[in-house]
């Protein structure tokens, strides 16, 4: 059964996974580079988007969000192979990164090693630069590792960023994309999200890495697709993974036990391993020659002596539990077995099947009743049975058999019941000698009739006349009405004091402001003149980092702006408030006395 299972399962495997002849194994694991950009699979709408705003030069600064594995180092591989300048940055710098990473960006899209000692001044060249150039915008792509923590980054580098003519594109997973500060997020585009594979762009994907190795598609079985999409859950890195362990196990150097982790066939071999255990049913054996620990056996059950059991007392009866397995003997079977030699009969409260079973001289000592329970006792009667069966055909001759007395008692019949006396019955007749009596009608009324006897009508009194008078007294008490009560005098009550009313809670019916930070008198009395202007205008009005405005007189970006406010809050200077994802500032109320004071 066993090797069965085994060959079948092997045959299974081979079937589903059906791969075409290899020179090797063609799925790694590693990032698309420029040169294979034909081989990115699921990125064609992003692609085609971006490659628009480059070719349209529309300067866009985009998160491209996505797990480990999902490819976001592949795209933008796949796209710097559209654009003639580029810059891809990849490694961390330890010192200085926003310094670092500007001086390299201007090397590389400027070309030119002789960069300024001054910050400003390579800030300024580069922008210079790429305001000059003609025809597709260059792509700059910020690709660094995960753990970087890139909120504080990309505060510093996003003033820079937005004055660059070029097209920026920043790679985070979603713990960084969740870390960043609204400011930051509102200095980039909608960010655009990488998802998972689906069944059809994982068979694309093969088809697209085996063409290196062989020369055959490998069209995936569709249960072994879906296995691997649902273990994967589409992410390319991982899909690759699988695929290159699976060929490995198929080519035997190693990654065991792959595809049984994939669809589970171990677990069928389990099942048929162990089949369902069945009740063994009497049948008729070949003669052979008996074994030796069956006889061995035999013998202990006939060698035990008949008055063993003499001076113990005898056991009470028990009720005898119904066995629902056993089968119900033929009763026709019982009286044929009344001709053959007597049994002796087993000890009372046991009877079984081995009541009615025969040995016979040729077949060596009658079999004793050995008192087992459950499922092993009807296997061991089963056993005695089939050892007790005759060896070969039976040579009885076939007879009619006799006509037998009936085994079910006949139905008792009740006794005949005596015939009942008749009884003496006489006719009925009317007595003439008693005259009819009818009824007088004396009064109605609703639902009911009075009569009388002709005999005692003039006893009746005149029920018109006695209506018409007017009722006499009874009694000698004449029926007057009685006098009507007096009116209680009215009672003075105290009204009871009415409880007061609860405290009313003032509702602020304006927008809530956040609490103000405690004033700091000395920074109060060094603002800068930019600082004075931004107070001024908060004195008069609800202002924001995104005042046009205010950045226009100013002569600052947003997040400049941001920053002068955030300061002017710190030190107690403002007021701040959320609406939406703006913040307005106004000038504190510590602030304005201070200002009044003065």
């Amino acid at each position: 059964m066993i090797e069965i299972a085994a060959q079948a399962m092997i045959g299974e495997t081979v079937s589903l996974l059906d791969l075409p002849p290899l020179r090797g194994n063609p799925f790694d694991h590693r990032p698309i580079e420029s040169a294979r950009a034909q081989d990115l699979v699921g990125r064609d709408s992003l692609m085609t988007r971006i490659r628009e705003h480059i070719i349209s030069e529309s300067p866009r600064m985009i998160l491209l969000v996505g797990e480990g594995g999902s490819g976001r180092t592949s795209l933008v591989n796949a796209l710097s192979s559209q654009v003639s300048k580029r810059f891809v940055g990849k490694i961390w710098p330890q010192d200085e990164p926003v310094i670092s990473i500007i001086s390299e960006i201007a090397v590389g899209l400027t070309g030119s090693f002789d960069v300024p000692a001054s910050t400003e001044q390579m800030c300024e060249r580069l922008i210079d630069t790429l305001e000059q150039g003609t025809g597709p915008l260059p792509l700059i792509a910020l690709d660094y590792p995960d753990t970087v923590p890139m909120n504080d980054f990309l505060a510093r580098m996003s003033p820079v960023l937005q004055s660059l003519r070029a097209l920026i594109i920043v790679t985070l997973t979603p713990g960084q994309l969740a870390s960043l500060d609204e400011e930051v997020l509102e200095a980039f585009d909608p960010s655009e999200h990488l998802g998972g594979l689906s069944e059809s762009q994982i068979q694309r994907l093969v088809d697209n890495l085996m063409r290196r190795k062989a020369r055959e598609r490998w069209i995936v079985n569709s249960d072994l697709l879906s296995a691997i999409h649902d273990n994967t859950g589409g992410n390319p890195r991982a899909v690759v993974r699988t695929c290159r362990d699976l060929v490995d196990e198929r080519r035997g150097v190693g990654s065991e036990g792959t595809l049984e982790r994939l669809v589970g066939w171990q677990r069928i071999v389990e099942e048929t391993d162990d089949p369902p255990e069945e009740t063994p049913e009497p049948r008729t054996e070949p003669e052979q020659a008996p074994e030796p620990e069956a006889e061995d056996d035999e013998e202990d059950w006939d060698t035990e002596p008949e008055d063993l059991w003499e001076d113990e007392p005898e056991p009470v009866e028990e009720p005898e539990e119904f066995d629902w397995d056993e089968e119900i003997p033929n009763p026709e079977e019982i009286w044929e077995d009344e001709s053959e030699p007597s049994v002796p009969a087993p000890q009372q409260g046991q009877e079984t099947l081995d009541s009615f079973v025969v040995a016979e001289e040729a077949t060596g000592p009658v079999l004793q009743h050995h008192h087992a329970g459950g499922l092993s006792g009807l296997a061991d009667r089963s056993q005695r049975v089939s050892a007790a069966l005759p060896k070969g055909p039976d040579k009885t001759p076939i007879t009619v058999a006799e006509n037998r007395p009936q085994l079910t008692p006949a139905p008792i019949r009740p006794p005949p019941s005596p015939d009942p006396e008749s009884a003496f019955v006489t006719e009925a007749k009317p007595d003439t000698s008693v005259t009819p009596t009818e009824d007088q009608p004396v009064m109605a009324a609703e639902g009911a009739l009075w009569t009388v006897d002709p005999s005692l009508g003039s006893t009746l009194p005149n029920l018109d006349e006695e209506t018409k008078g007017t009722p006499e007294p009874v009694f000698d008490i004449e029926h007057s009405p009685p006098p009507p009560a007096p009116e209680p005098e009215p009672v003075f009550e105290e009204p009871e004091p009415t409880p007061p009313l609860p405290p009313r809670i003032p509702i602020p019916l304006g927008p809530s402001w956040d609490s103000d930070e405690p004033l700091d008198r000395s920074r109060a009395a060094n603002v800068s003149e930019t600082e004075r202007v931004v107070l001024a205008e908060a004195r008069e009005r609800e202002v924001s980092p995104s005042d046009p405005a205010l950045q226009a007189v100013l002569e600052v970006g947003r997040t400049r702006l941001s920053q002068i406010f955030n300061g002017l809050r710190k030190a107690g200077l403002l007021s701040v408030r959320k609406q939406g994802r703006t913040r307005l500032f106004k000038l504190s109320r510590a602030a304005s006395l201070e200002l009044e004071m003065t």
